[in-house]
């Protein structure tokens, strides 16, 4: 029934559907194509017809009457209507968010899902994975449970840009960049290949950051009685000179404290790492050793046995503590590093305590392929000795002659 739709002509089609049971359809003789539905059952429907892109008749919903008015009602028909034109189809991209949203709440098809299956197939093979996931899910937290198609490039870039850290932000982008790169390849395409170009707020910079002794001072204490195995880990560095994650990655199968050793089975550098433990090492792996310590438990778990990867949060507690800041966990290693050379121990043997791949000259070392063991472990017992002296109050550091 085409008509010139106004209230009145809709209260009378009511009343005759309501006496008769039969569904009636006003079409409006105003608006091409928008027609109001009026069933038994009380639904009045706005209802947009019109050929799409393919050329089929087809009906697209446009509100419901009395909430949508007349005007409105025109108004949103004929946008709907040069939607549809220009190649839209509000039905698929309706039943599209519906999909997204329950998606969404399954924990289908959301950031945090793209991750989970980019490890199944390529990160899980990385040793540093655990590491990596961690600091993306602590930067774009707030984006995992997110379902993809409601994510943008912006909503990534804004959330790096505005975490604190910078330097940790530049790490989850440059380890969240190729599984968006992996998901964005012809052929997948689960994300925009525009995501690819997420840009970290800050470029990775060499650090030269060394712990003064007075840093140290107010420093150490807390290292010692440190409630938290952060605290216990950044100690456990500082008397070994490990990096970070060498010591996150420790198990007690590794650790042999009768004969004073541990074995990092694959650092860095791929060269199996045997550290000597100094008698403060030894002593701090034995208070911190529960009576159930598995072969395969972390020497410093978080409380759920896992491992530990909150350090942003866990370095600003010890610093703000401390009366200290601006270091990072690298920056302990470093700083062991130089009170060893300023108490007068070989170069050498500080790239080697440090386990870096050439600790000789290029010809040096071609014949000499010593990692100068005993040498080591003098080292850190004097570097161990050294940090408690710092602690302690006692003297300055003294250069010691002739120490090879």
């Amino acid at each position: 029934m085409t008509v010139r739709l106004t209230e009145t002509a809709i209260n009378s089609a009511i009343r005759r559907v309501n006496e008769t049971g039969k569904m009636i359809e006003l079409i409006d003789s105003a608006t091409a194509g928008l027609r109001l539905r009026i069933t038994p059952r009380g639904r009045r429907a706005w209802v947009m017809a019109c050929r799409d892109g393919w050329g089929s008749l087809r009906r697209f919903p446009v509100g419901e009457y009395p909430q949508m008015g007349i005007a409105d009602a025109r108004a949103r028909g004929a946008i709907v209507r040069a939607e549809v034109k220009g190649g839209a189809d509000p039905i698929a991209d309706a039943r599209r968010r519906r999909q997204i949203a329950k998606e969404g709440r399954d924990g289908i098809g959301t950031l945090g899902a793209l991750l989970d299956l980019y490890a199944k197939l390529h990160g899980e093979h990385l040793r540093s994975w655990p590491e990596q996931i961690g600091r993306i899910k602590s930067v774009f937290g707030k984006l995992i449970d997110v379902p993809l198609p409601k994510i943008t490039l912006v909503d990534l870039q804004l959330a790096a840009d505005g975490w604190p850290a910078r330097q940790s932000a530049g790490a989850a982008v440059r380890y969240i960049r190729p599984a968006l790169k992996w998901a964005s390849a012809p052929g997948r395409a689960y994300v925009p290949a525009e995501m690819a170009a997420l840009r970290p707020p800050a470029s990775p910079g060499r650090r030269d950051r060394v712990l003064s002794r007075d840093e140290l001072a107010r420093l150490l204490p807390l290292l010692k009685a440190g409630s938290t195995p952060y605290a216990a880990c950044m100690r456990f560095i500082l008397l070994t000179l490990a990096r970070r994650d060498e010591a996150v990655d420790a198990r007690w199968r590794d650790v042999d404290l009768e004969a004073g050793t541990w074995i990092i089975i694959q650092p860095k550098n791929k060269i199996p790492h045997l550290i000597p433990l100094s008698r403060q090492a030894r002593e701090l792996l034995a208070a911190i050793k529960p009576d159930d310590a598995g072969p395969v438990d972390y020497l410093f778990p978080t409380g759920t046995g896992g491992r530990l990867s909150n350090w942003h949060k866990a370095t600003v507690a010890i610093q703000r503590a401390s009366n200290t800041a601006g270091w990072h966990r690298h920056d302990l290693r470093r700083t062991g590093a130089t009170l060893l050379g300023e108490m007068g121990i070989m170069p050498d043997i500080v790239e080697a305590a440090l386990n870096h791949v050439a600790i000789h000259s290029a010809l040096a070392s071609t014949y000499n392929k010593s990692r100068y063991r005993p040498q080591v472990a003098e080292a850190l017992q004097l570097l161990a000795d050294a940090l408690d002296g710092i602690e302690n109050g006692a003297a300055e550091v003294v250069p010691i002659r002739g120490r090879a």
